[in-house]
């Protein structure tokens, strides 16, 4: 196998933008490609999401509201109970004052006035008795009124709910879509330039593969021939073997890719290139030579080959 060094450039440009953008659920041009072709999908399943989580908030509230009311009507019950005894024992007491005979008009007074307090205090247990128990269970009370308002306004507004969830979710999805979309131009030439590696990759272990392969030089390189002064080269693939060094440059073609003037024609990106990689290979002048002395490979001259795809 190929030895291969560097990234793709398409691919390095492709994370740089999705790490500019902040989204960092991408690995891959397949995760791309996937995420697109299954884009309606995935709001189909926010959807579903959130509709089951909403459903099953909403069962939850429920059987919290049930164990609340089980809980307040044991305690209601327990106050009705207590209260309602209560009454009952201070109605016996008054029976019993009442039919007491006193052995003195001191005496006499001291019941009446006792049967009196009792009275009252019967009639004031007796008149006030719901407000006693509200009082008793106003907490319980409280607590079992709130969830069942919070369950009768999602159970109302249930749509509008799982709508206004779902919008936040869907606008983060649109965006990633937006942000993918814009890279499709990227996205194409990176599956152009993976399989013209995964090709190359195939190759015995005396061959090396560059991928983005740069330089750049303080005194442009100047090509007579096209009056061009190249201050920088950029290759897709630069593969070095025994029989010199080619300059592979990858294209996806499409109709508005050819239709654009502003795009360099690939045939002159690699003849421009491989000048520059001509010059600096064999040409003493561009300061090469003192790398090359002192290489294994001696003071041969080493051709450069022109493949474009």
């Amino acid at each position: 196998m190929a030895l291969v060094y560097g990234q793709i450039d398409t691919l390095k440009q492709i994370r740089r933008t999705l790490d500019e953008k902040g989204i960092s659920r991408f690995n891959s041009t397949g995760d791309l490609n996937n995420f697109v072709k299954n884009y309606e999908n995935e709001k189909e399943e926010i959807l579903f999401k959130i509709e089951h989580d909403f459903d099953l908030e909403l069962e939850v509230l429920e059987v919290k509201g049930t164990i609340l009311q089980r809980n307040y009507d044991t305690l209601n019950n327990k106050a009705e109970t207590k209260l309602k005894g209560r009454i009952s024992k201070l109605r016996q007491k008054c029976e019993r004052l009442s039919s007491i005979q006193a052995n003195n008009a001191i005496m006499e007074l001291a019941y009446w006035y006792q049967l009196q307090f009792l009275l009252g205090v019967k009639f004031i247990l007796e008149k006030s008795f719901n407000l006693i128990i509200r009082i008793q269970t106003n907490k319980s009370r409280k607590s079992l009124n709130a969830i069942k308002e919070e369950i009768n306004a999602l159970a109302a507004n249930r749509q509008s709910i799982i709508s206004s969830r779902c919008e936040s979710k869907f606008i983060v999805l649109e965006y990633v879509m937006n942000v993918v979309t814009d890279l499709n131009p990227l996205i194409a030439g990176a599956i152009g330039e993976n399989l013209i590696q995964k090709e190359l990759e195939k190759l015995s272990d005396s061959y090396v593969l560059f991928n983005d392969f740069s330089l750049g030089f303080n005194k442009p390189i100047y090509n007579k021939k096209e009056n061009d002064r190249i201050f920088s080269i950029q290759i897709d693939h630069l593969l070095v073997t025994n029989a010199g060094i080619f300059n592979i440059e990858t294209k996806n073609w499409s109709k508005e890719s050819i239709a654009r003037l502003d795009m360099r024609s690939p045939i002159s990106q690699i003849r421009r290139s491989s000048y520059a990689l001509f010059v600096i290979l064999n040409s003493s002048e561009q300061g090469a030579s003192h790398i090359l002395k002192s290489h294994h490979w001696g003071d041969k001259k080493i051709p450069s080959r022109i493949l474009w795809r």
